[in-house]
């Protein structure tokens, strides 16, 4: 197995999603589940993540019981994630290791015993949606707008090209151009919308 994993993303800003969530379903998507996800970003003590491009956060996820219809997949409820530096041009492809926690204040607390700075929390409403391989979601980000991001996870970085053909395929069936894509995280966005 690859010491590895590559998450291969492509997000683009939208303006309303009623038509979307109609053209996902009529090229094929079946609707997952919503939930809210809130997560804690932090800054390394001894280098900055900003310069590096990099990212580690908890995330905590909140299923809607009423709107569940699939479970996602076995990811735990709360999850510590690093995520390396892009190395696509045109997508957020990007080295992700991620691992379960039982509780996220803890895990914050151990953060910032060790040094690691809070730097802030984004929360999201999310409606994930699955297509062949790729994992769609349609973003809400609070304080920040509206998105659809698509995903798939490779374990060779010989396979991020497909991957990201393939979503970029599944963008183009939606009506929508692959141009329109942005490879900025939600974090630096919520920070953009901080900073106005």
């Amino acid at each position: 197995m690859s010491e590895s994993r590559f998450e291969v993303e492509v997000k683009i800003p939208l303006q309303e999603t009623g038509q979307l969530r109609a053209a996902l379903l009529e090229i094929g998507a079946r609707k997952l589940n919503t939930e809210t996800q809130v997560d804690a970003y932090y800054d390394h003590p001894c280098r900055s993540f900003p310069d590096t491009d990099e990212a580690i956060r908890i995330r905590s996820r909140q299923p809607d019981p009423d709107n569940h219809r699939a479970v996602l997949d076995d990811r735990p409820l709360t999850e510590m994630t690093y995520k390396g530096p892009r190395i696509d041009p045109l997508s957020k492809t990007r080295v992700e290791l991620s691992v379960g926690l039982d509780d996220s204040k803890e895990a914050g607390l151990i953060l910032k015993q060790l040094g690691f700075k809070e730097v802030a929390e984004v929360t999201k409403i999310r409606a994930f949606y699955a297509i062949r391989d790729i994992t769609v979601s349609i973003d809400d980000v609070i304080d920040v707008g509206l998105f659809l991001e698509l995903e798939r996870v490779v374990d060779d970085e010989n396979q991020i090209e497909s991957a990201r053909n393939d979503i970029f395929e599944v963008v183009r069936e939606l009506g929508l151009n692959p141009e329109d894509s942005i490879r900025t995280s939600y974090l630096e966005l919520y920070q953009e919308e901080k900073s106005l």
